[in-house]
């Protein structure tokens, strides 16, 4: 009866009654689940007040979690038996939802683990605004790894708990290697360790997705800070540039005009740190000790008095030839022969295996449209199925296996349009366009560059594309 009464007392909006009364029966009903889903439920309602009243500016992050522990402390003592069930996902997604501020969401996402989440949590699902949101599940796992990477840096943090949640962000890479916010949090984690080349890999994958976004500019610049202090002005700049609200370069701007103040950019540098202020007097925030210094600054302070802040022009097409430059050094080249060009869709198709291949487009590769089908290239890639990012006629004119040269007897039958090349190995079949050149019921000597291809039916097999003189074959020097 007292899970029903709990279930009542919610429904009347008595709150602190449905939780008394869950907490005085709980030792007798420890094993009824309706019982512990109604002591969940009322445990929920609290937890859900606190949440809502943080994310309405009316809690500090150390008051939301001095404030939260408590209740979801309690929640982990009584709920192992709920894994699974509606209310524990609803207050783990609670969690999720402060899981940037409440100091003990590492803690209690230990306790969660990863091997409970219900099916229903591993959906995603359309919000009320009719977007599709991820899952529950990836969710709170990203939130995990994003803590992870960032308490890293804490020499004074839990180093079993950051362990833990370093080996979820590992995992949670190996099953979503392309996922942006995952190698976004690795990237962050590189940086900590002093990994630059590691994070900047990590994260140009990131950046070329989320180009017109202001948070993944803002890290490379933290990245490239030391070694390329340029590069790093240009990153803050355009981040600042592409920010839709202050607050995602809040700090960025402190940064900006630090870098601009060390080259003499006095000017720009104010109205940096002028914007930096501005925000944070608007919204109450205490003003960081390393803007107090660049208000400080004589060049500050004069620049206010001369009223000669101004802001920077843009840099759009700087951060973009750095973004090409850092691809150029990240990608990975595949070899491959172009098949056949097709002119109607204006791309080349580049076979890589037997049945793998991708197109190159013209109007993004245009010089790609005046090579001929046979031509062997190196194709550079970001990520192993990724859209190729650039191209290079390769060093090598066959691929064993793939696109070979062929020696044999050129059969065209009477009746037929097509023809076949008969070799000591294997026959090569002759389009119609190619076999045209030979008169029917005739046979001739060739050479050829073949390329193994499965058609539509599914067979395997090879297709000459070009035929050799004598003179024009390549001898072992060219291997």
């Amino acid at each position: 009866m007292s899970s029903g009464e709990i279930f009542a007392l919610r429904k009347q909006k008595r709150y602190a009654e449905a939780l008394d009364m869950a907490r005085s029966e709980y030792p007798q009903n420890t094993a009824d689940v309706w019982f512990l889903r109604a002591y969940a439920w009322a445990l929920y309602d609290h937890a859900k007040e606190i949440v809502d009243r943080y994310e309405a500016k009316q809690l500090s992050p150390a008051a939301l979690s001095g404030q939260l522990s408590p209740y979801m402390r309690e929640f982990a003592r009584m709920a192992d038996a709920l894994r699974g069930d509606s209310a524990f996902s609803q207050v783990l997604r609670l969690a999720g939802k402060v899981s940037k501020d409440w100091s003990e969401f590492l803690r209690f996402a230990r306790w969660v683990g990863n091997e409970h989440f219900s099916e229903e949590d591993k959906k995603p699902f359309v919000n009320e605004a009719g977007k599709t949101v991820d899952s529950l599940h990836k969710r709170f796992i990203r939130a995990v790894c994003r803590e992870a990477a960032a308490k890293a840096a804490d020499p004074q943090w839990d180093q079993a708990l950051s362990e833990w949640g370093l080996g979820i962000l590992e995992q949670a890479l190996q099953d979503e290697p392309n996922d942006q916010w995952l190698n976004y949090y690795q990237s962050k984690l590189h940086l900590t360790n002093g990994e630059s080349d590691l994070a900047i890999k990590r994260l140009t994958p990131v950046l070329r997705r989320q180009s017109r976004a202001a948070w993944p500019w803002a890290l490379l610049g933290e990245i490239l800070e030391i070694e390329h202090p340029q590069d790093a002005l240009t990153c803050y700049a355009h981040a600042t540039q592409l920010a839709r609200e202050e607050q995602e370069v809040a700090k960025v701007r402190i940064h900006l005009a630090q870098r601009l103040a060390l080259v003499g950019r006095f000017n720009e540098a104010a109205y940096q740190a002028s914007l930096a202020l501005q925000y944070r007097e608007n919204h109450g925030f205490k003003v960081p000790q390393e803007l107090q210094q660049l208000l400080a600054s004589d060049w500050y302070q004069q620049a206010v008095a001369n009223c000669s802040m101004q802001p920077m022009p843009k840099v759009e097409s700087a951060a973009r030839a750095l973004l090409q430059e850092l691809d150029q050094q990240n990608l990975t080249y595949t070899r491959g022969v172009i098949d056949h060009i097709n002119t109607e869709r204006a791309l080349s198709y580049v076979a890589t295996g037997a049945d793998t291949g991708f197109g190159l487009l013209h109007n993004k590769f245009p010089k790609v449209a005046t090579l001929l089908p046979g031509t062997v290239v190196e194709i550079g890639r970001a990520e192993p199925e990724g859209h190729p990012l650039d191209w290079r006629i390769s060093e090598v004119q066959t691929i064993p296996g793939l696109c070979e040269i062929f020696v044999g007897t050129l059969d065209r039958p009477k009746d037929k349009t097509f023809a076949f090349i008969r070799t000591s190995r294997d026959d090569i079949f002759v389009a119609p366009e190619m076999a045209a050149a030979f008169t029917p019921g005739t046979q001739h000597d060739v050479n050829c560059l073949a390329i193994r291809r499965t058609n539509k039916q599914g067979k395997t097999g090879w297709r000459a594309v070009k035929f050799i003189e004598q003179e024009d074959q390549w001898s072992s020097d060219d291997f």
